[in-house]
């Protein structure tokens, strides 16, 4: 279970950039710093974009917050291909919350319309995590 997990994370990390290529999408523009910040419990975030995700860490270090990522998959997800994952209801067209708990971390996988994206925070509680990821992934959802 522990390796489907860590497969699940992997491939929602590194998949989608070719699904994207066609529609690029500036997803750090998808949550201002402030709401990253609020996220994290932090007061300033550094932002740092990539082709199809974008990564909010704390500008200064602060014991116990975490890392922020979200990542665009394209029109399919992995976790939903595998089957795996608990459903969430409330958040986008659907939503799966995967979680690893022998490496203490999760991954919100969401779908509004026919695009999927990822959400992670890591370096805090899984518990917290997950509901972490459950805010983010609603303020994103609201701006698709």
């Amino acid at each position: 279970m522990a390796f489907a997990g860590g497969v699940v994370f992997a491939l929602a990390m590194l998949s989608g950039r070719a699904a994207w290529a066609a529609a690029p999408v500036d997803v750090c523009s998808l949550l201002t710093n402030d709401q990253a910040a609020a996220a994290l419990g932090v007061p300033e975030v550094n932002a740092g974009a990539g082709a199809n995700r974008c990564i909010w860490t704390p500008k200064k270090y602060q014991k116990g917050a975490g890392v922020l990522t979200v990542q665009f998959e394209g029109a399919s997800d992995p976790a939903k291909t595998m089957g795996m994952g608990t459903p969430v209801s409330g958040i986008g067209d659907e939503a799966i919350q995967t979680v690893v708990p022998s490496t203490n971390s999760s991954v919100l996988h969401v779908r509004k319309g026919t695009t999927w994206f990822v959400v992670n925070v890591h370096g805090v509680p899984l518990a917290q995590a997950t509901q972490m990821e459950q805010t983010v992934a609603a303020q994103i959802v609201m701006k698709l």
